[in-house]
């Protein structure tokens, strides 16, 4: 079952990009966002925060199977799609050498920053 999250970034670009792997931790920020609640945009800087992950994984958008995160991680220019789960938490994103890269996680937290 899909859980609604309650910000988007789309056509956001990002600002900064950092991934901790051995703390698994990535972090991804932005200039605003797109508060889904109260349906409007929130132009002040934020960091969306993914960590604690049980399992993660990463494939280009064009292949089938996922490998681990690393095989496919890149600078993130833009997030073009997120899904939650009761467990799980996807990201379609682009990169800032033009590739299209699907994200996974199990068990993660994610959470928006000021």
């Amino acid at each position: 079952m899909e859980t609604r999250l309650e910000y988007s970034f789309e056509d956001e670009v990002a600002n900064r990009f950092c991934y901790d792997m051995q703390n698994k931790k990535i972090e991804i920020h932005f200039s605003g966002y797109y508060d889904v609640l109260t349906n409007q945009y929130i132009n002040k800087n934020c960091i969306l925060v993914i960590d604690n992950w049980t399992i993660a994984k990463s494939k280009l958008s064009s292949e089938s199977f996922f490998h681990d995160l690393d095989s496919h991680i890149g600078v993130i220019g833009m997030i073009l799609s997120m899904q939650r789960s009761k467990t799980t938490f996807e990201l379609t994103v682009n990169t800032v050498d033009n590739r299209y890269i699907d994200l996974w996680f199990e068990n993660s937290q994610v959470k928006l920053q000021d």
